[in-house]
């Protein structure tokens, strides 16, 4: 029985990695403190995914896969996170950042 548990829950663990996923956003740049590897991004929409107008987004990752410095505060930036778990924070994991071109 007992062993029989302990295989339910890694099952329960991989299929929640399963249902992860790459999404994407666009903000505009606050904040950015590259002592942290983060930023502040007031969210643009009102997509239904976001509990927070503003998030904090800790930069993670190769440093070659986002591009962000201190003289994009305040422009429009696009962000992509692998978001694995439901939104119920405001912090996510960003694996990508770019500077939106009008």
């Amino acid at each position: 029985m007992s062993t029989e548990n302990k295989n339910q829950s890694t099952n329960i663990e991989i299929s929640q990695m399963s249902n992860a996923h790459l999404l994407s956003e666009t903000g505009t740049l606050l904040e950015y403190h590259p002592d942290k590897n983060e930023a502040i991004v007031q969210i643009d929409n009102s997509d239904k995914r976001f509990l927070y107008d503003k998030i904090i987004l800790i930069l993670n990752g190769p440093t070659s896969q986002y591009k962000i410095d201190s003289s994009m505060i305040g422009e429009k930036i696009k962000f992509s996170y692998f978001n694995s778990t439901p939104t119920d924070k405001p912090t996510l994991d960003i694996y990508l950042i770019d500077k939106v071109e009008y």
